[in-house]
């Protein structure tokens, strides 16, 4: 029987933290392919806020790509080394190494690895959030531009609803989950990035260090 199973038998006692932190683990380094609806929300400290939507697949190890719906044709492509953001509205192609990446994705970067909630995040407890199941963490001081992350997951299936997080710049960032599909078959194809044939393609920002 598996963790995840042992974990909601009938009459049992609430999971302590460490027995939830390793079924969500096992259920997300098990996968080999994932594909979901999102849905994300962006709160600015000054009141601005934006929605937007489409659909992530993943292709493990460091293989991602988001479709937006809203906005039409948005479109964000990681190969494995290096993730492309296509913008629509300015039709220019941002190119930005995965590892040096300060976007608002990358709490869920994890996905494209190994989950390890004690390494990747401190201070972890269980909560109820809006009435829903949850783990909290926090970033890691000097490393991390997030302060803390909110993961509110089934009890049962211990995969992911949402995902909150509260940046140090005062931006909350919310990502909704729906429709999971798991170690289905992609097209290794999806995961190589075309530019549009107009698009202009702006210069890879260098590391810090670099000349």
């Amino acid at each position: 029987m598996c963790l995840a199973a042992l974990l909601v038998l009938p009459g049992a006692a609430e999971p302590k933290l460490g027995d939830v932190l390793s079924a969500i683990e096992v259920h997300y380094n098990s996968l080999g392919t994932m594909r979901v609806e999102f849905a994300q929300t962006m709160e600015y400290k000054e009141g601005r806020r934006f929605h937007e939507r489409g659909t992530l697949s993943l292709l493990r190890p460091q293989k991602m790509r988001w479709d937006y719906s809203e906005p039409a044709g948005k479109l964000l492509v990681g190969d494995g080394e290096v993730l492309h953001m296509y913008n629509p509205n300015t039709n220019q192609v941002r190119p930005v190494k995965l590892g040096d990446t300060g976007d608002l994705r990358a709490p869920l970067s994890f996905l494209l690895g190994r989950l390890r909630f004690r390494r990747q995040f401190r201070n972890l407890e269980s909560a109820t959030i809006d009435g829903q199941t949850a783990i909290v963490g926090e970033g890691r001081p000097g490393k991390d531009y997030f302060e803390r992350v909110e993961f509110t997951y089934d009890p049962e299936a211990y995969n992911f609803k949402r995902l909150r997080v509260f940046g140090r710049d005062g931006t909350v960032t919310t990502f909704a989950f729906a429709q999971e599909e798991t170690n289905l078959k992609l097209d290794e194809r999806l995961f190589i990035f075309q530019a549009p044939a107009d698009a202009e393609i702006l210069d890879m920002p260098q590391r810090r260090g670099q000349p």
